[in-house]
């Protein structure tokens, strides 16, 4: 691995590291976001637990968090194995975050930055699907569910990087569970 690439790569976690959610949180004064609300350091606890503005603002970083560092490595044009590399480590970098002692999000607004630099029509019509889907049902996991769903079946269709998704999707789950059992072996 070359020395570009391997700082791409770094940079790309350490973007993805930045702890929008729990920076903003503390300028509002409120205590660490990870004990507020779910305990999800994302948009949609932020939105809940300080404040719409504050979550939108949390979100739309997010979110360039992840399209940042696809961009960086298609702008340094490393191969596409390390633009999607790129893409995971800031995932990877939201959901445990090394400036918050590996706490972090559930990556899904830093995962709509990613995809939709690497399939862009797909992601906007999965977003939109999203939004139709929480307006009507006001129910953000279902909502969720929708949008990547619609988003990940449109990619499989229309011949984009399927594997790629197999590759992140799950880790939102995952990184629910783990949020789960901490919260139950959570020691007061």
């Amino acid at each position: 691995m070359s020395t570009q690439i391997a700082l791409v790569l770094i940079i790309s976690y350490l973007l993805g590291s930045f702890p929008s959610a729990y920076l903003v949180a503390q300028f509002i004064g409120k205590k660490e976001i990870w004990r507020l609300g779910d305990g999800n350091m994302g948009a949609k606890n932020a939105f809940l637990m300080v404040g719409r503005r504050e979550g939108i603002l949390v979100g739309v970083v997010d979110i360039m968090k992840g399209a940042l560092a696809v961009e960086l490595a298609r702008f340094l044009d490393l191969a596409p194995w390390g633009v999607y590399l790129a893409g995971a480590l800031a995932v990877i970098g939201h959901d445990f975050s090394l400036f918050v002692g590996f706490r972090g999000g559930q990556g899904m607004a830093t995962m709509v930055g990613v995809f939709g630099m690497i399939a862009p029509l797909q992601t906007t019509i999965g977003f939109v699907l999203f939004i139709i889907a929480l307006f009507l049902t006001r129910h953000w996991d279902k909502s969720c569910a929708i949008g990547f769903g619609s988003f990940a079946g449109l990619v499989w269709v229309t011949g984009g990087p399927a594997w790629y998704l197999v590759l992140l999707l799950p880790t939102i789950g995952l990184k629910k569970l783990l949020q789960n059992w901490r919260a139950r072996h959570a020691v007061a």
